[in-house]
């Protein structure tokens, strides 16, 4: 909207689009982290069942097999955002909830396991040098991806020009917070060329024996994983509506289900073409898709 006003229609248009490719691909890569972390705790029994019953995609070498699980979890994602916001904003609190009990857990559990060789041995603190931290920088953007979330939903508060100011500030400091310790312990248990990329966390534990603190990571990480592609998920439609009102798209997308709240058409439409791109796109090229909208 902003845009619209003070550059124009066609920019505004070029924009919507990328932020809605934003939280597409941000939806879509959750669905496939979260697919990894189920197959991590059955130790690959998934993946290996769906390839044996359907075979890989993009070829027998460097393919993999169609991600089914991901594409179920976005459809049920995208069923309970078109269900209302009330709804969907409690099963996000106590997702938060449990994802916030997760990581107390990981800094106190950590703590017990904790190998300060691991910065000191295999190439040192800086292993790839600051090339390799800027390198990894562009891929950790994701990980700031959602704080405009806040402004995308602006509509609905209360008191805008005080409360989104105030809840950015707030978010990123939490964010950095988070993910700088989570990070500084996981490389403190596990060197860091044996981290799984796809569970690094959840396999933290299990790389020193501790089973049972594996899985009340896992419910962390599941969590964690959850809030954040409803985090993606949220604003999608939103955009897709805003843009329909204004004319720049098909105005059905602006169709809002009394009943509910929610734009529904827009909701499903984004919501299918993102359980798609899950089902077909592996989790390392979503990834690197992500600062797409930026």
């Amino acid at each position: 909207m902003y845009s619209y006003v003070t550059v124009g229609e066609f920019i505004a248009f070029v924009i919507g689009w990328n932020m809605v490719l934003e939280y597409l691909i941000g939806t879509s890569a959750c669905a496939c982290a979260l697919s990894a972390c189920f197959d991590t705790l059955t130790h690959g029994a998934i993946t290996s069942s769906i390839k044996t019953s359907f075979g890989t995609i993009f070829g027998k070498i460097f393919g993999r097999p169609p991600d089914f699980l991901a594409f179920l979890i976005t459809v049920l994602m995208m069923i309970l955002l078109a269900a209302g916001v009330r709804k969907s904003l409690l099963f996000n609190n106590v997702l938060n909830t449990i994802n916030l009990a997760a990581w107390v857990f990981i800094m106190s559990a950590g703590l017990f396991y904790i190998n300060t060789d691991n910065w000191n041995l295999h190439g040192g603190f800086l292993p790839r040098g600051w090339s390799g931290v800027f390198t990894g920088a562009a891929t950790c953007f994701y990980a700031f991806i959602g704080f405009d979330i806040i402004a995308t939903t602006g509509e609905e508060a209360h008191n805008p020009k005080k409360s989104i100011p105030l809840a950015i500030l707030v978010s990123l400091c939490i964010i950095l917070l988070a993910y700088v310790t989570s990070s500084m312990v996981l490389t403190l248990v596990v060197p860091y060329d044996e981290i799984d990329p796809k569970a690094g966390l959840v396999q933290m534990f299990g790389h020193v024996g501790a089973y049972k603190c594996q899985y009340v990571v896992a419910i962390g990480a599941l969590a964690g994983l959850t809030v954040s592609m409803f985090g993606s998920m949220f604003p999608m439609p939103r955009i897709g509506y805003a843009m329909a009102q204004d004319g720049l798209i098909f105005k059905e997308l602006a169709h809002v289900l009394p009943l509910t709240g929610t734009p529904v058409f827009a909701t499903f439409t984004l919501g299918l073409a993102a359980a798609l791109v899950a089902l077909l796109i592996s989790l390392e090229v979503l990834v690197e898709m992500m600062s797409i909208g930026k």
